[in-house]
């Protein structure tokens, strides 16, 4: 998971999925936060103690969806579930439940239920569907987004409505960090839907499923603007936004959606590079904070 600002209610999370494991699986935690959250970094390194936990720290990220897809390759797995920060796991024996899920179909892709009064998707994902797709998200989004998008290619790909898994969550949202311009946001995605459709033809043929015979038909369905959605999006931005001046990161997200729309093509490349993450600056805040990590400028 990704988490900013929200030390106890990340230790809520992580504690509501250790708590509720069954002992039967191997079961790793992942976290990426920011270098300027230092209450955060300090929370990780007291929960390293606790429980099997590794965390990576960078500059506030272009794309939250790119730092999923970062973490699934430092801590690979037979399945990843993309848990949110303001969450709670409901369902005692979760990882065992998942397991099988997964062992009735080792390349599927399956959903959490939310038991909240907002619908939120939150992934569960195989190797073998992480692998065919390149990653899990795609990445190029602040805020949101990414997970309609699994939800768009399963649909396309597999003509099949989305699988739920016997296991739920409850979301407890504040505030949504980058979430602005949902209009704008909105839009891109919408203007995105080819690739969408291209990546569901391209993943039924590497996963196997019959060729798709009515995406057309579909994506106007799935792809079509909510107008119920687009009512309330002064509403949503007014109770969830963030507010001031938008992080370098955000700045960069918006730029390259508004080069690919100004040029009418979609080039598709990764939203941020992750290889930088431990900068000098990074390490040099860390190690003055946070004596412990001494040995990452070494280890860098």
């Amino acid at each position: 998971m990704c988490s900013r600002g929200r030390p106890l209610q990340l230790v809520a999370a992580l504690t509501s999925l250790r708590d509720n494991e069954s002992g039967k699986h191997e079961v790793r935690y992942a976290v990426a936060c920011d270098v300027d959250d230092q209450p955060t970094i300090g929370t990780l390194i007291s929960l390293q103690a606790k429980i099997p936990l590794g965390y990576r720290v960078g500059h506030r990220p272009v794309s939250m969806d790119a730092l999923h897809n970062q973490l699934c390759l430092d801590v690979p797995g037979d399945v990843y579930v993309c848990f949110i920060d303001d969450a709670l796991c409901l369902t005692k024996e979760w990882d065992d439940k998942i397991a099988e899920v997964y062992a009735a179909n080792p390349k599927g892709l399956w959903w959490w239920q939310s038991k909240g009064k907002d619908l939120t998707l939150m992934p569960i994902t195989s190797e073998a569907w992480r692998v065919a797709a390149g990653r899990i998200f795609p990445e190029y989004f602040p805020f949101w987004w990414g997970d309609t998008w699994l939800s768009e290619v399963w649909v396309l790909a597999t003509e099949q409505p989305l699988q739920f898994a016997p296991v739920e969550f409850l979301d407890c949202p504040k505030k949504t960090h980058s979430m602005r311009e949902l209009k704008f946001w909105h839009d891109f995605y919408l203007w995105l839907q080819p690739e969408r459709i291209q990546e569901a033809r391209v993943m039924a043929q590497k996963m196997g499923y019959p060729e798709p015979t009515v995406t057309g038909a579909l994506a106007k369905i799935v792809g079509s603007p909510n107008p119920e959605f687009v009512k309330l999006i002064e509403q949503h931005e007014a109770r969830q936004g963030e507010q001031g001046e938008p992080h370098d990161g955000y700045k960069i997200a918006k730029e390259r959606a508004v080069e690919l729309m100004a040029h009418g093509i979609v080039v598709p490349r990764p939203a941020v590079t992750l290889d930088d993450l431990l900068t000098p600056e990074v390490i040099e805040v860390l190690n003055k904070h946070f004596p412990a990590l001494s040995g990452l400028a070494e280890a860098a």
